[in-house]
């Protein structure tokens, strides 16, 4: 059995066996073979932070101390390292120094004076040492990898890690330019994912993502930041801090600091019915890297409020009606008891929204003109 390494070991990691493993989902995982080679990996199943499997040894790396943040990573067939200046993985009968650390939920191997990072390229489907010369590693084809671990052993406290206690999905069927080569009519749900301490939007830390939900009813998936934009379980960062981005507590300033969200990926499991009014109980597991090139992770279940907010379409420009409150994975944003009349406005004749009403089980909007819109924002008649 080998068990995930979330913080450094307590006894350091001289003198134990790792795998190295690109984590692709939950459950799913690669682990490197040893080979510099495309497809130099073996697929693996992930149950709790464990790889349960006797068949592994061969790809084993036995990790010893040579001095202060410094180690030697011998495989199968040798110490390993990398070329200077170059995209390689070296394997020769001499040590290379590297250094070792745990960033958040994953493992960050470096060496060459700090230059070159041992990642898994998307894109050339391969493990491998990556030089970058200004160590930005900002390229979303190259993924994180995580150290797993023979046996278990005693790991400091993982660093970086966010403790949210509120959650707020709002869910739009309105006109967006997000993404920003469709039409969101026809795409799937734009949804903006509020996490933060409280409630308050000033609260501090709080994140905020944009990401394309499977469906109006439902957040669960897993979510990537380097998905094709018009994909579902899409993560918006590509924008930087215009779209999902992160706040935090500036503790020079006294006050508080923001970055870009660069790099994220997040899985939302549905868990079951909440307590609390308008809300769904998800299990969220959040990893994402800011432009200062620190890792952070959520890991928790949480209470998912909801709210749907459809639009009036009446005008040249769509606006943004009030928000239907809901809860998640229940069918329908509203049943038809709590279908609620709004009060009907018009402005130079114009058609306004004059009620929202459920039929057939079915939410819509109602125009003063006769005119429906759907759950999704298209007109019916």
């Amino acid at each position: 059995m080998y068990t995930r390494i979330d913080g450094k070991p307590t006894e350091g990691w001289g003198g134990h066996e790792f795998l190295i493993v690109y984590e692709r989902s939950a459950t799913k995982a690669w682990v490197w073979n040893g080979e510099d080679a495309q497809s130099n990996y073996t697929e693996v199943t992930l149950s709790d932070g464990k790889i349960v499997s006797d068949q592994l040894s061969a790809y084993q790396v036995l990790v010893s101390e040579e001095g202060s943040n410094r180690y030697a990573l011998k495989t199968a067939n040798g110490f390993m390292g990398c070329e200077a200046k170059k995209n390689s993985i070296r394997i020769s009968s001499n040590a290379s120094d590297c250094t070792l650390k745990v960033n958040g939920t994953y493992t960050i191997l470096e060496t060459n004076t700090n230059t070159c990072r041992f990642l898994f390229s998307v894109t050339a489907n391969r493990f491998r040492f990556y030089y970058d010369k200004d160590k930005k590693w900002q390229d979303t084809d190259k993924k994180n990898i995580a150290f797993y671990v023979l046996g278990e052993v005693e790991q400091a406290e993982a660093q970086n890690q966010l403790d949210f206690h509120y959650a707020q999905a709002n869910m739009y069927a309105c006109d967006s330019k997000f993404p920003v080569n469709g039409d969101i009519n026809n795409q799937y749900f734009y949804t903006e994912l509020f996490l933060a301490q409280e409630e308050d939007y000033a609260a501090i830390p709080q994140v905020n993502l944009e990401i394309l939900a499977p469906t109006q009813y439902s957040i669960a998936g897993t979510y990537r930041s380097d998905y094709t934009p018009e994909i579902k379980y899409y993560i918006n960062c590509t924008a930087g801090a215009k779209h999902s981005d992160f706040w935090f507590p500036n503790k020079s300033e006294q006050g508080y600091a923001q970055a870009a969200i660069r790099l994220a990926e997040m899985t939302i499991t549905k868990v079951g019915k909440s307590s609390k009014p308008n809300a769904y109980v998800y299990h969220i597991r959040l990893q994402f890297t800011d432009s200062n090139q620190k890792i952070w992770t959520l890991d928790k279940d949480m209470d998912v409020f909801a709210a749907w907010v459809d639009c009036d379409r009446s005008g040249q420009n769509p606006v943004d009606m009030e928000p239907v409150f809901f809860a998640l994975e229940s069918g329908n944003h509203v049943s038809e008891a709590d279908a609620t009349q709004v009060e009907e406005q018009t402005e130079d004749g114009k058609s306004s929204v004059a009620s929202k009403v459920v039929e057939d089980g079915v939410f819509y909007i109602r125009m003063t003109d006769g005119t429906r819109y759907n759950a999704i924002g298209a007109r019916i008649n």
